[in-house]
């Protein structure tokens, strides 16, 4: 499954033209990127159906180029444009405050290429003498270098769900297999994932070895054996299949799944009782099975209720399980509206119609519309006119869809308080407010906005950028603590490169502030993420109650009254 590879080239396109500072273009390469990495089904058996137009925000000119890419393996443009500027522009971008034309600014003055060449102009002190740059951005690319190189090795947990997901499928469908589940860090839904490793029961395992490292998608068969085999996928992912027995199957998934302090704990529980656990099974003195065949007869047997993979980090899940005091989940069916969605009033690329019918056609009862505040300009955000202008495709929407359309912005969090004034804070169904810079006081511009302005929703709180970003360095206890006195809920955002709030800090403050679980789409396809953020707040033990938007609209309301 090429969707990810795809998806990749076209951003790289993107940034390349933006270096050249041409307009418009990398605009309508990087909207094409999202809905690609978006499918759920496989580009290439689009490609196939001569479909490829029929991708949101793929016309003519990008598709003739997937085509190529696709048929080839090749893409001549994208070529073109990197021997013009042969840099690493994806893991440069990576850096925060690394755009494209700050790359190659690096890069005409330094001949900066890539993240070793950056991390030694930074280390020598060259960056801070390159014309607009200076100390401040110098000490930036030094403090962000690590996490931009993290970023090389693990692939972010929404980014590889598609390609997850299609395996599985594929696999399961083969006559060889009678069972596949993807196990990890992406059965426990962590927010990145290093590789892919997948568990299955086979009727014959040679056939399925076979169906394995010849799948489409295999660039490269790194080992091929009896009952284990690991490839590298065309997005250059890892994946490794191992087939096991039936009677052992669960204590697999119990292994496999980790984490690995959760499977100590559950080890050391089992050596309490002279047991032992392992892939195989739970043994007793005598080496008899106690169990194995199912993860629940394994956690029962050791006097456990079966813990969610979402739950396995040792973080109290097995105290709870022994007291049979887990939380009961919630689930992303309890979601009835998604409270942070974009259109192309500002950065998105669909009318507010577009997204209230794919809202609707995802179940929901209610989308919140929020396009971003004036403060940034770069995005295109509404004037207060404009915004109030807006209000006639609001109604426009309302009466043309079956779900309830909310007239909303999201503001820009400034020392100031907000970008908008009073007036038009109050013309908003519900206000969502969050922070877009890295400010020196973030803490203390966050408790005046919310002290100032009726801030419903306080979006992304973290600010943070998966394998680019650091979050910022907040007073956590200060701000929940305002936030409950202000009634604003806390976003947990479901874009997969934020996945923000973290799911440590949920755990941790689910019982002092309310939650909002949202996608912060700016595409149709960007608003089937909701199950991204709804596993995150499964990894912070939410149940419904915690979270606001599993409610009825007029209770969801009369909460933000």
């Amino acid at each position: 499954m090429k969707n990810t590879e795809v998806a990749s080239r076209l951003y790289e396109i993107a940034d390349f033209l933006e270096m050249q500072d041409i307009e418009y273009k990398p605009r309508a390469y990087r909207n094409a990127a999202r809905s690609i990495e978006a499918l759920s089904e496989d580009i290439e058996a689009i490609h196939e159906r001569d479909e490829l137009q029929d991708i949101e925000g793929v016309g003519e000119s990008i598709a003739e180029k997937i085509a190529e890419y696709l048929d080839t393996g090749e893409l001549e443009y994208y070529q073109r444009l990197k021997d013009d500027l042969p840099v690493d522009v994806e893991a440069l971008t990576r850096v925060e405050g690394l755009g494209p034309k700050r790359v190659k600014q690096l890069h005409d003055a330094l001949g900066v290429a890539t993240l070793d060449d950056l991390e030694d102009a930074a280390e020598d002190g060259r960056i801070a003498s390159v014309e607009d740059f200076g100390e401040q951005i110098q000490e930036n690319v030094l403090e962000q270098i690590e996490t931009a190189k993290r970023g090389e090795e693990r692939m972010l947990l929404g980014k590889i769900v598609p390609t997850a997901r299609h395996l599985e499928t594929h696999l399961y469908d083969a006559p060889a297999f009678d069972q596949v589940d993807v196990v990890g860090s992406f059965r426990r839904h962590r927010p990145t994932v290093g590789d892919l490793d997948i568990l299955a029961l086979a009727n014959d395992s040679e056939q399925a070895m076979e169906t394995f490292c010849t799948l489409d998608a295999v660039t490269e068969v790194i080992e091929r054996g009896e009952t284990r085999s690991s490839v590298t996928l065309s997005d250059d992912l890892q994946a490794d299949l191992r087939i096991v027995d039936e009677a052992s199957y669960g204590a697999a998934l119990v292994y496999f799944t980790g984490s690995k302090d959760h499977n100590i704990t559950l080890r050391d529980r089992a050596i309490d009782n002279d047991w032992k656990l392992n892939e195989y099974g739970l043994f007793d003195a005598e080496d008899d099975k106690l169990a194995g065949e199912t993860e629940a007869e394994v956690y029962e047997e050791l006097g456990l209720s079966w813990i969610p993979p979402e739950l396995r980090e040792e973080t109290g899940e097995i105290d709870a399980a022994e007291a049979d005091a887990l939380p009961d989940l919630v689930q992303p069916n309890d979601i009835r509206g998604d409270l942070h969605v974009h259109t192309t009033a500002s950065d998105g690329d669909n009318t507010i119609r577009e997204m209230a019918e794919h809202a609707a056609s995802n179940g929901l009862e209610y989308v919140l519309i929020t396009d971003h505040g004036p403060a940034l300009s770069v995005v295109g955000g509404p004037s207060e006119s404009e915004f109030m202008d807006q209000k006639e495709a609001i109604d426009d929407a309302n009466d043309a869809t079956d779900v309830t359309v909310l007239h909303g912005l999201e503001a820009n969090i400034t020392e100031e308080g907000l970008d908008i004034s009073q007036e038009w804070a109050t013309e908003c169904d519900l206000l969502v407010a969050a922070l877009h810079d890295t400010p020196d006081q973030p803490t203390e511009n966050v408790i005046h906005a919310f002290d100032a302005y009726p801030v419903d929703i306080f979006a992304h709180p973290l600010n943070r950028l998966l394998n680019e970003r650091e979050p910022l360095d907040f007073d956590l206890d200060a701000l929940v603590e305002t936030a409950a006195e202000e009634r604003t809920a806390f976003e947990i955002n479901a874009q997969p490169e934020r996945l923000d709030f973290d799911w440590r800090s949920v755990k941790q403050y689910r019982g002092d502030v309310p939650f909002v679980v949202s996608t912060d789409a700016h595409s149709t396809a960007e608003l089937d993420a909701l199950d991204l953020g709804v596993a995150q707040a499964q990894r912070g033990w939410c149940e419904g109650d915690h979270v606001l938007n599993t409610n009825p609209l007029d209770e969801l309301l009369e909460y933000f009254a």
